[in-house]
């Protein structure tokens, strides 16, 4: 078995998906690489430590938007090239493993030293194809739909960049919480845990419901992911529906704990849908309105 060290830090390498995608091809499968970066936060601890306090809010804040969203935003990034070229980018910690997860490697450990952060990653396959809508605030999801097809889905972005390639690596490590969702998910940006409680990041699923690839009341749309964690029976019953903006277990009394009690609550709405389609929509859809209104329930 082969191991890789790089040695540069990953902040300091021009056209970092370029150069991990090359890595990958030296490896093979079951091989490893090291790498270290430091992340937007160590940065922003270094920087508390170097300037004074009343001016190191505005520093810090003024950095962290300038290396983090001018190589992003459409009209930003040819002045952002032009001005700091390609070296010294900010990632959070959930960019810098998400990229290299992208780039087709498993993270096996990461370990914070010596203000760093250093992953040992091993391949796993080849690089995945890039995905624009990664670093952009609308996203573009794939998820499994009605019949097993797969659906493009939008939403206001309440993670970091490049996120979406971590769903796997956070369920190893933290597993479900009430409602199905991943519990202690450091994917979720500050702007995230204010838009989510308050459904502004399904928004842009408006268009979704428009075209017809949802409905208003149904079953979540998942990724393919998470998908394969239902159990067989499941799967075959899920994708008889069509998905849905507003998610069945918000009917219940109680929120719905782990997958097994997700996996429950849908296969309740599906068996009564699928007898009285029109029925089981509109008994859930004002059960659902008092529990929010009512008992207060919010999204996650």
């Amino acid at each position: 078995m082969k191991t890789l060290e790089v040695t540069e830090r990953l902040n300091h390498i021009p056209y970092v998906n370029d150069f991990l995608d090359a890595r990958n091809r030296e490896l093979e499968i079951g091989d490893r690489a090291v790498f270290h970066a430091y992340t937007s936060t160590q940065e922003h601890e270094r920087m508390r430590r170097k300037y004074p306090f009343l001016i190191r809010d505005v520093i810090i804040a003024t950095t962290y938007l300038w290396h983090s969203w001018g190589p992003k935003v459409r009209y930003l990034r040819p002045i952002y090239f032009k001005l700091a070229g390609e070296k010294h980018r900010s990632y959070s910690r959930t960019e810098i493993l998400g990229r290299v997860c992208r780039a087709g490697f498993r993270i096996l450990e990461e370990e914070e030293r010596d203000e760093e952060l250093y992953i040992l990653a091993e391949k796993k396959m080849d690089p995945l194809p890039r995905n624009e809508t990664c670093v952009s605030p609308i996203l573009r999801l794939d998820r499994v739909g009605k019949g097993g097809k797969l659906i493009s889905v939008y939403k206001f972005r309440t993670m970091h960049s490049y996120a979406q390639y971590l769903q796997e690596y956070v369920y190893e490590h933290n597993h479900l919480r009430e409602g199905g969702k991943l519990k202690d998910d450091f994917r979720i940006s500050i702007w995230g845990r204010i838009l989510r409680p308050l459904w502004l990041d399904e928004l842009p699923m408006l268009w979704n419901l428009l075209r017809g690839d949802v409905k208003l009341v149904g079953v979540r749309p998942l990724s393919e992911q998470y998908f394969s964690l239902y159990s067989p029976e499941m799967q075959q019953l899920h994708i008889k529906v069509k998905p849905g903006l507003i998610p069945p277990f918000y009917y219940e009394h109680k929120t719905p704990k782990g997958l097994e009690e997700v996996q429950a609550s849908e296969r309740r709405y599906i068996e009564a849908y699928l007898r009285h389609p029109r029925r089981t929509d509109w008994k859930y859809f004002w059960g659902i309105l008092g529990n929010i209104f009512l008992r207060l329930r919010h999204s996650h």
